[in-house]
Formats: structure tokens, C-alpha cells, sequence
């Protein structure tokens, strides 16, 4: 358990928890995450393995050899030892916070938490077992104060049948959900490139409409990001660990909760949802979200790096565009995946630009250029897809946002590379937290 722990927080800066039972079902998937560098986090890990594998043979030593057959007092003291151990687990004490977060996660953190997530916190406030504890209490729902279900029901029915006034002309909506993606041309007081990663970006978000969109997530978990845009719905009303794809939908009450899906659909259009790679098995989910078509195009043929291209996915939106039925529009959204962790230099056998200059070292910059070509690819094809349409002869709305800032681990220490960079360390608290959540959205309009 000791080995798993260690494993699951050097990967994610996060410890165990209850709720990663849920994903046994996606051991295939996390395996090719890991694949590239968990013998190297094994060897890593070979000290502490070797002390508890001495400490075990000794133990089985002195019991064999010694046969030792302990006394009432002694197991009563042994009793005793194990309560308290259990008790310090439990019992929110600085100095045994400080001394587990130290020894079972990463040293000379003790004060200093820069992790990707928030669970983390319960751990250095109520120690290890409390921590897990109070995880798995934020993943429930409760009822909150003053619910009452049928003002609800009245609100929602009422809402079904009121009609929508306006002159806003129907056209094709085109979502792409891009993995990981923002503004990486952002950090060049620490890293500077040959070339801009994000031109095509920065150029099209004066031609449309310019969000700065606040994601509910950082470093992972983008069925969180998509339950937030496809339903209007907040992550506020659960708790921190609760991830609704995998509890809340899985539940058939939930087939006729409000969607932009399900309104799409009863305005007359034929709504499509692909994956490059779907790490949540949320085919169903979108079903009750009310998708007409859900695909995931997963094929070791058109990836690059470790997933499916971007380029590949928008030969495939705008397959959809130029094959849909004249009298249909069509709502499409992109899940891309290139973009998606691990970042190491070699993941990509070729770059379309150098790093000039760097305030970081070796491996820490190979780790920003991994990621910025996965940047660069999306720019890219979210160039060619504006392009083609323009030419196109309906109107169509192109919707294009990062979902979630990556977590861009330094391949030596696993620690997050964000906390080395100026732009997300300007000494105001406020303005990193939000700088760190912040992954901007561009609405280009077509009409």
C-alpha cells in the first residue's frame, strides 16, 4: 500500500484516496501514462522498498528464530503501541503532519503545498487516515438548506415550456474542447521560442468574441470542465473529490436533467460528441446527456506523440461539416488528446521550433517544449479549421477553449513546473490562483 501511495502521489501530487477505486476499470489508460517513466519512479523508491523489506526479514527473524512467545504484558503493550499509532494517523497534530508528509510524500513540503489539486489540504490538516476521511465525506451529495424538490420541478417545467423570443439565425456549432491548452507564449520571461506557439490563437481572438474563462479544474480530471459547459450546472454544489460523469450519471434519474445537448436536440439538431481518447467511459453519460452520436477514434495510425492528433480530429469535424444533410444543422464537439500528459522532449520525434533561452534547466525545458508543441499542433489545426470555415456556406459558430491548465511535471522531481514560473508566481496570491485556473476562451462567429 505504501508503494501504491508514493506511486499515485509522485504522478499526480496528490495521496490515495477512497474514491480511486473508481478507476480500476481505466488500468489500461493510466498504464500508458506511466509507461515511459515508472521504472525509473520504482528505482527511485528502491531505498525505502529495501528498509521495509529489512525491517519485515528481521522481524520474521527475531519471531522464528528467538520464537518468541509474548507475554500478556506484552501484548497488551503492543495493543497499546498500535492504538496510539492509529491515533497520531488520525489526530490533526502539526508535528505528525509534518513528519508524514515529509517521509511518505515529497520532503520540503512540509509548509509549502504546491499541489494540483485540493484534497491534498485535508491531508495536512487532519494527517494521513483523517485526510482520506474527510476526502470520501466531499464526495457525497446532501440535500441543501431550504430544498424544496417541487418549487424545483415547478422552475424546471415551466422552463420546458417557455419559448425562446429573438431573431438569432440557427447555425452549426463547432466545439473544440482542446486538452491542456493556453497561452504558453505567456511564460517568455523564463522560456523563449524560435517562433510564437499560439499565432493562430492570438490573432483570431480579435476577429471574434474573447473569454477569460475560469476552469473549475487544474492539471487533469476534463470530465469536470465538460459537465460544467454542457450543463450550466457548478461543481460548487458538490464536494471537492466529486467528479459527476462517474457518480452522479450513472444514475437514470438523470436522463431528463436540462443540457445545451438536449436543447440543441429539440430545436431540430443532430448533436455529435468525439473522443481521441475517452478516459472516463462517458459514452453512456452523454446518452443521458442526449448526444445522438458518440465516437471515440482512438487508432495508433494517426497519433502523434503518445495520442491521437489534433490534425486528425479536425479532418474529422470537418468531414462532419462538408457530409451533414443540407436541412440539418449540427452541434459537433472535439475532445482532443495530444496534448495530454506525460511531457518529455522525446515524445514528439520532430519540433517546428527551438527554445532560444530558458531560466530552467535541461530537463525541466524539455518538459515546456513537450507540452508547447502539443500547444503549437492545436494552434495549428484550430488555424486550418477557421480557415475552412470561412469558405464553408452556412453559418457556423466555432467555439475553441482550453480546458484545464496541464500539470507540467519536472521529469527529475515530479514537481509541478508552474511554481517555477514567473507568470504564475507574482507574489500575489490572487492573481496566481487565478492565472492558474484562467485557460481563456475564443468564440469566433461566423454569420
Amino acid at each position: 500500500m505504501e508503494l501504491v501511495n508514493k506511486l499515485r502521489y509522485t504522478y499526480t501530487s496528490e495521496p490515495l484516496t477512497f474514491g480511486d477505486f473508481s478507476y480500476i476499470g481505466n488500468f489500461g489508460e493510466i498504464g500508458s501514462i506511466v509507461k515511459d517513466t515508472i521504472f525509473r519512479t520504482i528505482w527511485n523508491m528502491v531505498p525505502m522498498l529495501c528498509f521495509s523489506a529489512v525491517m519485515l526479514v528481521f522481524l520474521v527473524f527475531i519471531i522464528n528464530i528467538f520464537n518468541v512467545k509474548p507475554s500478556k504484558k506484552i501484548r497488551i503493550g503492543g495493543c497499546l503501541i498500535s492504538g496510539i499509532i492509529l491515533l497520531a494517523l488520525f489526530v490533526p497534530s502539526k508535528t505528525v503532519k509534518t513528519f508524514m508528509l515529509n517521509n511518505i510524500y515529497d520532503k520540503n513540503k512540509s509548509t509549502d503545498y504546491g499541489h494540483n489539486v485540493l484534497a491534498m489540504q485535508y491531508y495536512s490538516e487532519y494527517s494521513m487516515l483523517g485526510g482520506m476521511y474527510c476526502d470520501l465525506l466531499e464526495s457525497r451529495i446532501f440535500e441543501p438548506n431550504n430544498y424544496n424538490k417541487a418549487e424545483l420541478e415547478k422552475i424546471l417545467k415551466e422552463y420546458d415550456e417557455k419559448e425562446t423570443e429573438g431573431v438569432w439565425e440557427k447555425s452549426n456549432i463547432i466545439v473544440t474542447f482542446s486538452e491542456s491548452f493556453f497561452d504558453i507564449d505567456v511564460i517568455n520571461e523564463d522560456v523563449k521560442f524560435s517562433k510564437p506557439i499560439t499565432s493562430n490563437y492570438n490573432k483570431l481572438k480579435d476577429e471574434g468574441i474573447f473569454l477569460n474563462m475560469i476552469s473549475p479544474s487544474y492539471g487533469g480530471v476534463s470530465a469536470n470542465v465538460e459537465f460544467e459547459f454542457l450543463t450550466g450546472y457548478s461543481l460548487d454544489f458538490f464536494g471537492k473529490g466529486y467528479t459527476p460523469f462517474m457518480t452522479l450519471y450513472k444514475n437514470q434519474k438523470f436522463d431528463d436533467k436540462p443540457s445545451i445537448i438536449k436543447e440543441l436536440g429539440k430545436n431540430g439538431y443532430y448533436t455529435k460528441v468525439v473522443f481521441g481518447r475517452d478516459y472516463f467511459n462517458s459514452e453512456n453519460v452523454y446518452k443521458r446527456l442526449g448526444i445522438n452520436e458518440y465516437q471515440e477514434k482512438d487508432f495508433k495510425e494517426h497519433r502523434k506523440g503518445y495520442y491521437t492528433s489534433d490534425e486528425f480530429l479536425i479532418d474529422e469535424t470537418i468531414k462532419a461539416l462538408e457530409n451533414k444533410p443540407d436541412n440539418e444543422k449540427l452541434f459537433y464537439m472535439n475532445c482532443t488528446i495530444e496534448s495530454h500528459t506525460p511531457f518529455f522532449e522525446k515524445k514528439y520525434k520532430e519540433y517546428d521550433f527551438e527554445v532560444e533561452d530558458s531560466t530552467l534547466n535541461k530537463s525541466q525545458t524539455s518538459a515546456i517544449k513537450s507540452y508547447a508543441q502539443s500547444c503549437y499542433d492545436a494552434d495549428k489545426e484550430l488555424g486550418r479549421l477557421y480557415e475552412f470555415i470561412k469558405t464553408y456556406d452556412e453559418p457556423t459558430i466555432l467555439v475553441f477553449f482550453g480546458d484545464h491548465l496541464p500539470y507540467l511535471a519536472d521529469p527529475d522531481t515530479n514537481e509541478d513546473l508552474l511554481n517555477k514560473l514567473k507568470y504564475f508566481n507574482t507574489g500575489d496570491e490572487l492573481v496566481d490562483t487565478y492565472r492558474k485556473y484562467n485557460t481563456r476562451l475564443s468564440n469566433f462567429i461566423k454569420l
